[in-house]
C-alpha cells in the first residue's frame, strides 16, 4: 500500500462531521454515488483531484465513501467582493471519527 488510511486523514486540509444530507444539492458526485449516512460519516477536504482520488481508492478498501465536489462563492468581512472556491471532498463512514464531531 502507498498510504495509509492515517497518512490520508493528515493529507486532509481539514475534515468535519458530514453535512452533505439536507444540503446534497450542493455536490457533484464524482466516485459512489451511495453516500454513506451523516450520523457515521466525516468528511475529508483536499486540495487538489489527484490527492482526492488517491485517498479516495485508499478510504474505499476499508470503509463506505463517496469522492464529492463542490463550489461556492464567498466574501470576507464586510466586502461586497464575492470569491469563488471549491473542495474535493470524501465522505467516509467511519463511526469512530464521527464521534470527535459530536
Amino acid at each position: 500500500m502507498i498510504l495509509s488510511y492515517k497518512d490520508c486523514e493528515d493529507l486532509s486540509q481539514s475534515s468535519c462531521k458530514s453535512f452533505y444530507h439536507g444540503r446534497n444539492n450542493e455536490f457533484e458526485i464524482w466516485r459512489n454515488k451511495k453516500v454513506p449516512k451523516n450520523l457515521n460519516s466525516v468528511m475529508y477536504f483536499y486540495d487538489n483531484q489527484t490527492t482526492a482520488l488517491i485517498c479516495y481508492n485508499i478510504f474505499k478498501n476499508k470503509y463506505k465513501c463517496s469522492l464529492t465536489w463542490r463550489e461556492y462563492n464567498y466574501t470576507i468581512g464586510k466586502s461586497k467582493k464575492s470569491s469563488w472556491s471549491e473542495d474535493r471532498i470524501i465522505i467516509v463512514n467511519d463511526p469512530k471519527k464521527s464521534k470527535q464531531y459530536d
